[in-house]
């Protein structure tokens, strides 16, 4: 979601030109900057709204500066039914070790960011802001001069019809690698969106969980265009964190889930505006280095701004792999 997205490919160009004798110059316009929206909001929970700032793609990506972009002092008011509420900001650096670990599940920002630096968002514990399946949310927020707005609703969860393990049997005598399977049945309703996400909810020999947050590979957005009312199977690889420096996302497990495993699913019921903005935002990550790709805008639905506000349908299921 930064604002210079569309020119990674770019980086690429120096290794395909670097024979010709020719020097290329690109001159990159400068754009203003803008404010960026992820917020959700799912059924029993609060609204949680992340706000930022657009950087410049050769800004550097220390720790200071991705704090940086955090944005603070906000007013963030979610409608429900006509009745405003005012949101709370809460920062990181107020809050002990194990309430960052729940922050990080809650958000999916990474627990070590949250610690090592003074991060705000935007939520409230008060019952009445709670997601209601079925129910509409206005989202209006000013700051820094700006004013941005946008609407969303909670669809109905679709569940799972059953979810499993299953090796991947991708390399001779390999008893441990595998997927996670799903099976879907579509209602005979055209217009339903998804997104899988997972989460490794076992332990390492630190104590640690293996996921602090749900994860959503690329790819894993889909509607129903094709399989409307249909029963059927899918897979879904393992994510990784970004920035990951864990053992089994550098080596041949990475993308693999493993016997031993405990994964907690978690499948969305998404609208069509909020399945635009994921699909783009997979397509744009997945092409950044690719020079044979086309470089493409992600799909918004915040006037005023950037990003993405959120009513998700939640199915929630384990799976043990064995």
């Amino acid at each position: 979601m930064k604002r210079l997205a569309k020119t990674f490919p770019l980086l690429a160009l120096p290794v395909l030109l670097a024979s010709c004798e020719k020097e290329i110059t690109v001159d990159l316009p400068d754009t203003p900057e803008r404010l960026v929206v992820e917020g959700t909001i799912e059924p029993g929970r609060p609204p949680f709204i992340i706000l930022t700032r657009t950087q410049s793609y050769f800004a550097p990506t220390d720790v200071n500066t991705i704090a940086s972009i955090f944005v603070g002092g906000a007013t963030v008011v979610v409608t429900d039914n006509g009745v405003p509420h005012t949101l709370q900001q809460i920062c990181s650096g107020d809050l002990t070790e194990e309430e960052i670990q729940q922050a990080a599940a809650l958000t999916g920002l990474d627990p070590a960011l949250l610690s090592s630096a003074n991060i705000c968002i935007y939520t409230s514990t008060d019952a009445a802001t709670f997601g209601v399946a079925g129910h509409t949310y206005r989202l209006d927020i000013s700051a820094e001069g700006k004013t941005l707005s946008s609407t969303t609703s909670i669809p109905q969860p679709v569940p799972l019809d059953s979810v499993w393990f299953k090796l991947a049997e991708q390399r001779p005598n390999d008893d441990t690698l595998g997927y996670a399977w799903a099976r879907l049945t579509d209602p005979d309703t055209m217009g339903n969106s998804y997104r899988w996400m997972a989460r490794r909810i076992s332990h390492r020999a630190n104590g640690e969980t293996e996921d602090p947050t749900f994860i959503s590979p690329l790819g894993t957005t889909f509607n129903d265009k094709y399989i409307n009312g249909l029963t059927f199977d899918f897979n879904a690889i393992r994510g990784r964190q970004f920035y990951s420096d864990q053992p089994e996302d550098q080596n041949d497990e990475a993308g693999f889930f493993k016997v031993g495993d405990t994964i907690a699913v978690k499948f969305l019921s998404i609208g069509r505006k909020e399945y635009d903005f994921y699909t783009t935002y997979d397509n744009n990550v997945g092409s950044t280095g690719d020079i044979f790709s086309t470089p493409a805008n992600v799909k918004t639905n915040i006037d005023g701004g950037l990003g993405i506000w959120a009513g998700r349908g939640v199915y929630m299921d384990t799976i043990i792999c064995r």
